[in-house]
């Protein structure tokens, strides 16, 4: 069997929204706990708009605010000495001058929280959002605690399209970089009944399965390829969203592709990204088609 080079690290640069809070703490820490990390710049965003007084004053707002974020990426080196760390300062919305920041090479992280700690049953967080924008480049939505359960793996969706071949091979470099097996999740449904009037023909979901576990086999045949990687294949009957949140419980990391739906087509039609964000049990790395 011919061997393939492992794909190339996926981001030369890392953003993290900062805002104080339990959530973002974890995602500062998460981000700057991968191997090989690459420079890593804390971004605070402040609301409104500058004024003149803002930068006169050592004690306002604008100044402490200020302080608190270099002293978080102080603390922040000092726990992690090998990673490259700076700061940023902005005014705006926080999702708009992420998204302004972000390139097709970064990655922006930010602290989520599960379903269950939501006010609000449709769960649009800033992590959410971000999935949901155009980003040019990955998100990924770290929760506040990761510790309950062992992690041991990394979870991917691969579905067959376009789309997850790039999410395997920024999967595969994930897995490679953090000496993790990898997990290849292809989720399938059966038919709706068939009405009584019209019969299946023999065989059909036998045949419908053997289809998907193609799909997958597809999949595990090109992590095989790659030098130093253990995959694995999960085929499941359900929808990818269900089988993605459930393999999640123990990982250490998942990785789902986002197909680019918007408007009102993704309002409609729901977005395994976002039910994934939603239930958030695991650090989820979002990539752009």
């Amino acid at each position: 069997m011919t061997r393939i080079p492992a794909p190339p690290a996926p981001f030369d640069r890392i953003l993290v929204g900062w805002n104080e809070s339990a959530s973002a703490t974890a995602a500062a820490s998460w981000a700057a706990s991968r191997p090989g990390s690459a420079p890593i710049t804390l971004v605070g965003v402040l609301g409104g708009h500058e004024t003149g007084t803002d930068y006169l004053s050592a004690r306002s707002p604008e100044a402490e605010a200020r302080v608190r974020l270099m002293e978080a990426a102080d603390e922040l080196r000092r726990a992690h000495p090998e990673a490259s760390i700076s700061t940023q300062e902005l005014r705006g919305a926080v999702v708009d001058e992420l998204l302004a920041l972000s390139t097709p090479r970064s990655l922006v992280v930010v602290g989520g929280t599960s379903a269950t700690q939501k006010p609000s049953p449709f769960g649009w967080s800033v992590g959410s959002r971000l999935a949901a924008a155009h980003t040019p480049g990955a998100v990924a939505v770290v929760p506040a605690d990761t510790t309950a359960t062992p992690r041991r793996r990394l979870v991917v969706g691969y579905d067959g399209t376009t789309v997850s071949e790039h999410v395997l091979d920024v999967a595969i470099a994930e897995a490679l970089s953090s000496q993790q097996e990898l997990l290849v999740v292809h989720a399938w449904t059966e038919p709706p009944a068939w009405q009584d009037v019209y019969v299946p023909e023999l065989g059909l979901e036998d045949s419908l399965e053997d289809v998907h576990q193609g799909v997958l086999d597809t999949a595990i045949r090109r992590a095989g390829l790659v030098t130093g990687l253990a995959a694995h294949g999960s085929l499941v009957v359900g929808t990818p969203a269900d089988a993605l949140i459930d393999a999640a419980r123990t990982a250490s990391e998942v990785v789902v592709g986002n197909h680019s739906d918007h408007g009102a087509r993704r309002f409609f039609l729901g977005s395994v990204s976002h039910a994934v964000i939603r239930a958030l049990v695991a650090p989820t790395l979002i990539v752009r088609s």
